[in-house]
């Protein structure tokens, strides 16, 4: 995450922490899917149990 944040702030020449506050929305919802699959695991389990038969 912190690598990707590095490159954006190169390519738009933003301050890094304008960067980083703009992509906080997004690594908060990858914080909570971390949470509902590790709380959930059947969700992340479903797709490959349909798909097999």
């Amino acid at each position: 995450m912190g690598f990707n944040l590095f490159v954006l702030q190169g390519l738009t020449g933003e301050s890094i922490g304008r960067v980083a506050l703009a992509a906080a929305p997004f690594f908060l919802l990858m914080c909570l899917a971390a949470l509902i699959i590790s709380v959930w695991p059947q969700i992340a389990l479903w797709p490959p149990t349909v798909l097999s038969g």
